[in-house]
Protein backbone atom coordinates (compact mmCIF):
# COMPACT_ATOMS: atom_id res chain seq x y z
CA UNK A 1 0.00 0.00 0.00
CA UNK A 2 1.38 3.41 -0.95
CA UNK A 3 2.05 5.86 1.88
CA UNK A 4 -0.73 8.19 0.70
CA UNK A 5 -3.21 5.32 0.75
CA UNK A 6 -1.92 4.24 4.16
CA UNK A 7 -2.41 7.74 5.56
CA UNK A 8 -5.97 7.85 4.26
CA UNK A 9 -6.75 4.42 5.66
CA UNK A 10 -5.34 5.28 9.08
CA UNK A 11 -7.33 8.52 9.17
CA UNK A 12 -10.51 6.76 8.08
CA UNK A 13 -10.11 4.07 10.74
CA UNK A 14 -9.59 6.78 13.37
CA UNK A 15 -12.74 8.50 12.09
CA UNK A 16 -14.73 5.28 12.46
CA UNK A 17 -13.30 4.65 15.94
CA UNK A 18 -14.10 8.13 17.26
CA UNK A 19 -17.56 8.11 15.68
CA UNK A 20 -18.34 5.37 18.20
CA UNK A 21 -16.74 7.22 21.11
CA UNK A 22 -19.21 9.33 23.11
CA UNK A 23 -16.36 11.52 24.35
CA UNK A 24 -15.87 13.04 20.89
CA UNK A 25 -18.01 15.43 18.86
CA UNK A 26 -17.72 17.03 15.41
CA UNK A 27 -16.07 13.84 14.12
CA UNK A 28 -15.46 14.42 10.40
CA UNK A 29 -13.70 12.68 7.52
CA UNK A 30 -12.91 14.56 4.30
CA UNK A 31 -13.24 12.26 1.29
CA UNK A 32 -11.28 14.54 -1.02
CA UNK A 33 -8.14 15.01 1.09
CA UNK A 34 -8.32 11.97 3.37
CA UNK A 35 -8.07 14.22 6.42
CA UNK A 36 -10.10 13.80 9.60
CA UNK A 37 -10.88 15.83 12.69
CA UNK A 38 -12.67 15.52 16.03
CA UNK A 39 -13.18 17.48 19.24
CA UNK A 40 -13.17 16.01 22.76
CA UNK A 41 -16.24 17.01 24.75
CA UNK A 42 -13.96 18.39 27.52
CA UNK A 43 -12.05 20.66 25.15
CA UNK A 44 -12.27 24.23 26.42
CA UNK A 45 -12.97 26.79 23.72
CA UNK A 46 -11.84 30.28 24.70
CA UNK A 47 -14.95 32.48 24.99
CA UNK A 48 -12.98 35.74 25.04
CA UNK A 49 -13.80 38.00 22.11
CA UNK A 50 -10.76 39.06 20.11
CA UNK A 51 -9.93 42.13 18.04
CA UNK A 52 -11.92 40.86 15.07
CA UNK A 53 -15.10 40.46 17.11
CA UNK A 54 -14.93 36.66 17.12
CA UNK A 55 -14.58 34.41 20.13
CA UNK A 56 -11.05 33.09 20.17
CA UNK A 57 -12.32 29.54 20.44
CA UNK A 58 -13.71 29.94 16.93
CA UNK A 59 -10.16 30.28 15.63
CA UNK A 60 -9.40 26.76 16.82
CA UNK A 61 -12.33 25.37 14.84
CA UNK A 62 -11.32 27.46 11.83
CA UNK A 63 -7.77 26.13 11.89
CA UNK A 64 -8.95 22.56 12.48
CA UNK A 65 -11.15 22.65 9.37
CA UNK A 66 -8.38 24.10 7.18
CA UNK A 67 -5.91 21.44 8.35
CA UNK A 68 -8.39 18.60 7.97
CA UNK A 69 -9.19 19.65 4.40
CA UNK A 70 -5.47 19.49 3.64
CA UNK A 71 -5.32 15.85 4.69
CA UNK A 72 -4.15 16.18 8.29
CA UNK A 73 -5.52 14.23 11.25
CA UNK A 74 -6.51 16.87 13.81
CA UNK A 75 -7.82 16.15 17.29
CA UNK A 76 -8.74 18.87 19.76
CA UNK A 77 -8.35 17.07 23.05
CA UNK A 78 -9.52 17.31 26.63
CA UNK A 79 -7.82 20.20 28.41
CA UNK A 80 -8.47 18.82 31.87
CA UNK A 81 -5.08 18.54 33.55
CA UNK A 82 -3.36 18.44 36.91
CA UNK A 83 -3.48 21.85 38.55
CA UNK A 84 -0.63 24.05 37.39
CA UNK A 85 0.32 21.87 34.42
CA UNK A 86 -0.13 23.57 31.07
CA UNK A 87 -1.21 21.38 28.20
CA UNK A 88 -1.77 22.05 24.51
CA UNK A 89 -4.91 22.01 22.37
CA UNK A 90 -4.56 18.51 20.99
CA UNK A 91 -2.72 16.57 18.29
CA UNK A 92 -1.99 16.86 14.61
CA UNK A 93 -0.72 13.72 12.87
CA UNK A 94 0.38 12.33 16.28
CA UNK A 95 2.30 15.47 17.29
CA UNK A 96 1.20 17.56 20.28
CA UNK A 97 -0.32 20.69 18.77
CA UNK A 98 -1.18 24.20 19.94
CA UNK A 99 -3.21 26.66 17.86
CA UNK A 100 -2.38 30.34 18.29
CA UNK A 101 -4.10 33.28 16.58
CA UNK A 102 -2.16 36.41 15.59
CA UNK A 103 -4.64 39.28 15.81
CA UNK A 104 -2.30 42.28 15.92
CA UNK A 105 0.76 43.61 14.14
CA UNK A 106 3.19 43.79 17.07
CA UNK A 107 6.83 42.87 16.56
CA UNK A 108 6.78 40.30 19.36
CA UNK A 109 3.40 38.73 18.60
CA UNK A 110 4.73 35.66 16.76
CA UNK A 111 7.62 34.90 19.11
CA UNK A 112 5.41 35.33 22.19
CA UNK A 113 2.87 32.84 20.83
CA UNK A 114 5.66 30.36 20.07
CA UNK A 115 7.11 30.74 23.57
CA UNK A 116 3.70 30.23 25.18
CA UNK A 117 3.15 27.11 23.06
CA UNK A 118 6.58 25.79 24.10
CA UNK A 119 5.56 26.14 27.75
CA UNK A 120 2.48 24.08 26.93
CA UNK A 121 4.76 21.31 25.59
CA UNK A 122 3.61 21.63 21.99
CA UNK A 123 5.66 19.90 19.29
CA UNK A 124 3.78 21.65 16.48
CA UNK A 125 2.36 25.17 16.53
CA UNK A 126 -0.38 26.25 14.16
CA UNK A 127 -0.28 30.04 13.72
CA UNK A 128 -3.56 31.40 12.39
CA UNK A 129 -3.79 34.91 10.96
CA UNK A 130 -7.56 35.60 10.98
CA UNK A 131 -6.84 38.68 8.85
CA UNK A 132 -4.48 37.73 6.02
CA UNK A 133 -3.36 41.36 5.76
CA UNK A 134 -1.48 40.82 9.03
CA UNK A 135 0.50 37.91 7.59
CA UNK A 136 3.87 38.30 5.93
CA UNK A 137 6.74 35.92 5.40
CA UNK A 138 9.04 38.39 7.11
CA UNK A 139 6.94 38.33 10.29
CA UNK A 140 7.36 34.57 10.51
CA UNK A 141 11.11 34.80 9.91
CA UNK A 142 11.51 37.48 12.58
CA UNK A 143 9.24 35.63 14.99
CA UNK A 144 11.36 32.49 14.68
CA UNK A 145 14.56 34.49 15.13
CA UNK A 146 13.28 36.17 18.29
CA UNK A 147 11.95 32.85 19.60
CA UNK A 148 15.31 31.13 19.01
CA UNK A 149 17.17 33.92 20.78
CA UNK A 150 15.00 33.78 23.92
CA UNK A 151 16.64 32.24 27.02
CA UNK A 152 13.21 30.89 27.97
CA UNK A 153 13.50 28.01 25.50
CA UNK A 154 16.68 26.58 27.01
CA UNK A 155 16.14 23.01 28.20
CA UNK A 156 12.38 23.10 27.58
CA UNK A 157 11.93 23.49 23.84
CA UNK A 158 10.28 20.50 22.16
CA UNK A 159 8.92 22.57 19.29
CA UNK A 160 9.98 21.15 15.94
CA UNK A 161 7.32 22.19 13.42
CA UNK A 162 5.20 25.19 12.53
CA UNK A 163 2.20 25.53 10.24
CA UNK A 164 1.04 29.00 9.17
CA UNK A 165 -2.54 29.67 8.09
CA UNK A 166 -3.74 32.98 6.62
CA UNK A 167 -7.55 33.07 6.90
CA UNK A 168 -8.58 29.83 5.14
CA UNK A 169 -5.33 28.72 3.48
CA UNK A 170 -2.09 27.12 4.64
CA UNK A 171 0.68 29.43 3.44
CA UNK A 172 3.77 27.67 4.83
CA UNK A 173 5.15 24.69 6.73
CA UNK A 174 8.34 25.02 8.76
CA UNK A 175 10.54 22.36 10.35
CA UNK A 176 13.44 22.70 12.75
CA UNK A 177 16.71 21.39 11.35
CA UNK A 178 17.81 18.01 12.64
CA UNK A 179 20.76 19.44 14.59
CA UNK A 180 19.22 21.28 17.57
CA UNK A 181 22.35 23.28 18.30
CA UNK A 182 21.97 25.16 15.02
CA UNK A 183 18.56 26.48 16.06
CA UNK A 184 17.60 27.02 12.45
CA UNK A 185 14.30 26.46 10.72
CA UNK A 186 13.62 25.49 7.13
CA UNK A 187 10.49 26.10 5.14
CA UNK A 188 9.20 22.97 3.42
CA UNK A 189 6.56 21.55 1.09
CA UNK A 190 7.46 24.11 -1.60
CA UNK A 191 5.40 26.79 0.14
CA UNK A 192 6.98 30.20 0.43
CA UNK A 193 4.08 32.45 1.38
CA UNK A 194 4.04 35.29 -1.09
CA UNK A 195 6.61 34.48 -3.73
CA UNK A 196 6.88 30.71 -4.19
CA UNK A 197 10.68 30.52 -3.96
CA UNK A 198 12.67 27.60 -2.59
CA UNK A 199 13.74 26.68 0.97
CA UNK A 200 15.56 29.18 3.15
CA UNK A 201 16.65 29.66 6.76
CA UNK A 202 15.80 32.45 9.18
CA UNK A 203 17.58 35.81 8.69
CA UNK A 204 20.71 36.87 10.62
CA UNK A 205 20.39 38.34 14.09
CA UNK A 206 21.08 41.88 12.83
CA UNK A 207 18.00 41.87 10.58
CA UNK A 208 16.02 45.08 11.00
CA UNK A 209 12.60 44.93 12.66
Amino acid sequence: MRSEDLRREENYQEFLRLKQNADYIYVTYDEKSGGMSAVHRLHKFDKQVGINGKRRGEYELQAMIVLMKKGHRVLLGSERSTMGIKICDGHIDDQRMEIKAIEGDGTWAVSTKLLNATKQHAQCVVLLFPDKQLYSEFRIQEGLRLYNSSPQIENISELDSLIVIAEDSIVSYWNRKATPFEKEWLISEGLRGQNGAGPFTIPPSDAKL
